[in-house]
């Protein structure tokens, strides 16, 4: 059966980290990010890098080193500064989704965030706090429709001088393969390392060098999940060399363990996605990305066959802020026996304005089930 639908994304509402941001030689996310792995809560020097990289300069364009962004890369474009330590953000996403098949259409909230870190010498403290729906339901601290959540909040602690290590406990995104915008993709969604919902409470270790970064989380499962029967335990971590500036070369693995599997009650479960991953830039004006990992749930009685999922993504940019993405996506649920699902994503994403993008998808998925569906996605993001 063939399924068409729109959605139409008023306000989105994640600051992602962008693997692009290689074609401007920047191989690790500390820098731009306060989380060292990327995503979320941007640093001053990263609001300056959005202000100068990231957006369509509609005038000569100034050289990096000595330009100066401006009060339009400022929180809140300048109107109030925090202190140094603190740093602030806030995010709102409100979507309206329409179906073709005698649904009738509706809109509603899809998220309302503020985000925030205090830094402190070696120490660094951040956290999330919003408003969520049943879609959000991992990241919830209470209620079970519309409630409070936390998509991220923990404490890190950096020993070094440079912040090339850091120490890290609470809730945190999964370090696994590409920090991708397009979070339903299935490399994030079958893998469960989405940094929309996906995220789970440990410690890791992060290490972000010149030419090596890596995190390894040792996760003991979503707090916020009962019973604790259902808490994923395991470990997650990634490592990406970087022998040129242009070029990133990693491997992921990811083992966990729950005594009670939320998809087949009463069963222990192991899961494991172990894979590779690549991001090169063909100058300034292509970027390339790629990933694949092998996947495995098992249950002890129900016993589980290895799949396959991957994704390479083309990313044009003939205009500095103007992007036009070609995605490529597989899925194949059993290697042994089975159907494989295909995906195609055809994307222009714009960096128009300070703080401001607009971005448009239309995803054509063949499920490995047979079903077929077609959908288009438009975003307006905006970050304060």
């Amino acid at each position: 059966m063939k399924r068409f639908s729109l959605i139409a994304i008023l306000f989105s509402a994640q600051a992602y980290a962008y693997g692009f941001m290689l074609k401007h030689d920047y191989t690790a996310c500390a820098q731009c990010h306060v989380d060292p792995s990327g995503g979320s809560l941007v640093t001053p020097y990263g609001r300056a890098q959005s202000e100068l990289l990231l957006r369509t300069r509609y005038g000569a364009k100034p050289e990096r080193e000595d330009a100066e962004p401006g009060k339009a890369a400022d929180f809140l474009f300048g109107l109030f500064s925090p202190p140094e330590e603190l740093l602030l953000g806030g995010d709102l996403r409100g979507a309206a989704a329409f179906g073709l098949e005698g649904n009738p259409g509706r809109v509603f909230p899809m998220q309302l965030d503020v985000t925030g870190a205090v830094r402190s010498g070696k120490l660094t403290a951040a956290v999330s706090l919003g408003v969520g729906s049943a879609a959000t339901a991992p990241a919830n601290l209470l209620g079970k429709s519309t409630a409070l959540v936390s998509r991220h909040h923990w404490v890190g602690y950096s020993p070094d001088e440079d912040g090339a290590f850091m120490v890290r406990a609470g809730r945190m995104a999964l370090p696994f393969g590409l920090r991708l915008p397009e979070h339903t993709s299935w490399v994030r969604a079958e893998t469960r390392t989405d940094a929309n919902v996906s995220q789970q409470h440990g410690l890791s270790l992060v290490y972000a060098g010149e030419h090596v970064r890596t995190e390894v989380m040792g996760m003991v499962g979503n707090l916020g999940l009962t019973p604790p029967e259902y808490r994923e335990r395991g470990y997650s971590g990634f490592l990406e060399w970087n022998p040129k500036p242009f070029l990133g070369l990693g491997v992921s693995s990811l083992l966990t363990h729950a005594d009670n599997d939320v998809m087949a009650p009463g069963q222990k479960v192991f899961r494991h996605a172990h894979g590779v991953f690549t991001r090169v830039a063909l100058g300034r004006a292509v970027m390339l990305q790629a990933e694949a990992d092998m996947t495995w749930v098992t249950h002890p009685r129900l016993g589980g066959d290895w799949g396959l999922v991957a994704l390479v993504q083309a990313d044009i940019e003939p205009l500095q802020g103007l992007h036009f993405l070609v995605t490529g996506e597989l899925k194949q649920p059993s290697l042994v026996a089975g159907p494989t699902g295909l995906g195609g994503w055809g994307s222009v994403w714009w960096f128009f304005a300070p703080h401001t993008d607009v971005r448009l998808d239309v995803m054509t998925r063949f499920e490995p089930s047979g079903r077929l569906s077609t959908s288009l996605l438009a975003q307006l993001h905006f970050f304060l």
